[in-house]
């Protein structure tokens, strides 16, 4: 469980920001917190979207739904009992997941105005095959997705979960290096039919000829056919693409935006929590919260010094009239016993988890707001159990 001051901070970013992004490695609960969160904002009084880039098929039943894709579904919320000292009533939470497919299609639909120009993109076998299987284009159209939810939605919150590590900073990256890739020269190569007027741009022509009629006999002229289409159709819409990640790139990193990195207490997710936070400070982006998930398991046993006297009065009481007393009280000694060991290891085991995170802490900034959850004893399957995790988070 959080600390007062990170539980209280970590409640103010909830109510103070426009997005938050969940980061951190994988199989640590990243989706789960990232649910928890924006239930818990939604209880606050907050309209709240929760968009997975992650696919996590868990997140539907967890959330009360039937499935999860690219349309913005609504939460039943109304389920849960209203947030005790709430200030403001319960408002509208909503939950996707980014289909690349679909995600894609409908950027086209949005972007290209000419029904023709629309479909001439749709059909080209090239568009078909990025839009819907390279890890890049999936990078770049989560970027897009969440420009159009925060252009077009009219939530308080958006929080933005992302896949496992590397794939996180290959999502901030991703906008930038599309447009960089169709400013390129050797793109302009495939491009039949523009007429060059400087002698430099004759040049390259002709390079270009040359190139394409190689790549012709290498790989079939239908496969240049196809890239040159492909990329005469991208290159008209540069200019959007280019204007759409200047601005997702800017609300990244605005005031409103922060950045929540979670990780568990095991030290190989440390690692990889590491090299994130330090990927993130490589480019100027701040880690406004850290979440260690899973950090510790809750221990409730009794004190040292009265275990015998309780292992004596266990022994009265389950002891049966006329049963040898002194046989019963050893088995009970020995159940304790056993606790007891089991106690020894789980303390020592959460002792050795706090000193990883105690020596993670040391890298982060003075701001940076810790919060630490504990292990349930059971899997989080629904809302309920989302709702008991966002409140510790922010208690």
């Amino acid at each position: 469980m959080s600390d007062a001051r990170g539980g209280e901070a970590f409640a103010r970013l909830l109510a103070e920001r426009r997005l938050l992004v969940c980061v951190g490695p994988g199989g640590v609960g990243k989706t789960t917190v990232a649910a928890a969160m924006g239930l818990h904002a939604a209880r606050s009084g907050r309209k709240t979207l929760v968009l997975t880039i992650d696919p996590a098929r868990r997140l539907a039943t967890m959330l009360g739904l039937d499935g999860l894709d690219d349309e913005e579904r609504p939460v039943p919320v109304e389920q849960l009992e209203p947030l005790a000292g709430a200030a403001r009533e319960r408002a509208a939470m909503y939950a996707a997941m980014l289909d690349t497919g679909a995600a894609y299609d409908s950027l086209i639909k949005r972007i290209a105005e000419d029904e023709d120009h629309r479909q001439r993109i749709y059909n080209n076998r090239l568009y078909q095959v990025m839009s819907r299987s390279f890890g890049a284009s999936h990078a770049y159209v989560a970027m897009e997705r969440l420009y159009y939810a925060m252009e077009d939605g009219d939530y308080d919150l958006i929080v933005l979960d992302t896949p496992p590590t590397r794939n996180a900073l290959d999502i901030l990256d991703a906008p930038g290096r599309l447009s960089t890739f169709l400013d390129e020269n050797v793109v302009r190569w495939f491009i039949r039919n523009k007429q060059p007027s400087s002698l430099r741009e004759r040049l390259l022509s002709r390079g270009g000829a040359a190139a394409t009629k190689l790549l012709g006999r290498i790989v079939g002229e239908q496969l240049v056919d196809d890239l040159s289409e492909f990329f005469e159709v991208f290159l008209s819409l540069r200019e959007g693409f280019s204007r759409r990640a200047e601005r997702v790139q800017r609300a990244m990193r605005a005031d409103d935006c922060g950045f929540v990195l979670v990780s568990s207490a095991l030290a190989t997710n440390l690692v990889d929590a590491r090299f994130l936070h330090e990927g993130l400070a490589e480019r100027e982006v701040p880690v406004e919260a850290v979440v260690f998930n899973r950090a510790f398991i809750p221990l409730d046993l009794p004190a040292a010094e009265p275990r015998a006297a309780r292992a004596e009065a266990l022994a009265s009481a389950i002891c049966p009239k006329g049963q040898d007393d002194d046989a019963a009280r050893e088995r009970v000694r020995e159940a304790l016993t056993s606790l007891e060991r089991l106690h020894d290891v789980v303390t020592a085991e959460n002792a050795a988890g706090q000193r990883d995170i105690d020596a993670f802490c040391e890298a982060l900034a003075a701001y940076c707001v810790r919060v630490t959850t504990p292990r349930f004893d059971e899997e989080l399957r629904d809302l309920s159990a989302l709702a008991r995790l966002g409140e510790l988070l922010c208690t």
